[in-house]
């Protein structure tokens, strides 16, 4: 089963490919609508789509699902087993491409050379974790987001979380089937009410920075026991 039906409303988790051009667009839009404070966000829709998704989309080291509700994605997930790895394997091997839609980005805008060096500093950053952080396979809730009016509680499944908290469990139980033991997520420090209701899920946290900002890491063993996080379509 991959959709239930709840409240007069049909909620259904969809993977999201590579040739799901329709698919694809609407992760983009969602992710500069609910993301666009991250860093790689600054770098405008265009670097987000091809560089951000479809790079790794497309060396299957990235997967993305959006949550539905009668047919319209008001969320999504993107996750990988390749938590230490993904980011440098995929520049490296789609530098040109990269390149291209960076240069695409900056002629649109050329003040987006801020969010450039912003970037830069984060993969940097990235790139100091292999061997400390841990070794892939590693799993990492990439980003996850979901628009407020899907939070309300409305949305709760009678047997399951809301979209948002449906979305996490997903992207743990499919990483699971690729035989993780753990996942984490990267969560601002301030954040203060997201960092509750993790540790509510039974997440456990560990300080840590990033490009010099001060950051969580959110850290969920798998496979999941919390209650909380079942879902009726796994």
């Amino acid at each position: 089963m991959n959709e239930v039906e709840h409240n007069g409303h049909i909620h259904r988790i969809r993977d999201i490919t590579l040739e799901d051009r329709a698919g694809m667009d609407r992760v983009a839009d969602l992710h500069i609508e609910l993301l666009g404070f991250g860093p790689m966000a600054g770098l405008g829709r265009l670097f987000i789509k091809d560089a951000c998704y479809a790079n790794n989309m497309r060396d299957d080291q990235l997967k993305v699902a959006v949550y539905e509700i009668d047919g319209v994605a008001g969320g999504f997930v993107a996750y990988t087993d390749r938590s230490i790895s993904f980011h440098r394997t995929s520049l490296k091997k789609h530098w040109v491409r990269t390149a291209f839609t960076l240069v695409r980005s900056l002629l649109q805008d050329p003040r987006r050379i801020g969010a450039l060096m912003r970037a830069l500093a984060v993969l940097g950053s990235r790139r100091t974790e292999h061997g400390v952080v841990g070794n892939d396979p590693m799993g990492e809730v990439v980003c996850v987001a979901v628009q407020s009016e899907y939070l309300k509680t409305e949305y709760r499944l009678p047997s399951g979380p809301r979209p948002g908290e449906s979305l996490i469990a997903y992207a743990a139980h499919r990483l699971t089937d690729l035989g993780v033991d753990e996942m984490r997520m990267l969560v601002d420090a301030d954040n203060k009410a997201v960092l509750f209701l993790y540790r509510a899920l039974g997440a456990r946290f560990e300080k840590y920075e990033q490009a010099g900002e001060p950051m969580v890491q959110v850290w969920f063993d798998l496979p999941l026991s919390n209650q909380e996080l079942e879902i009726p379509w796994t």
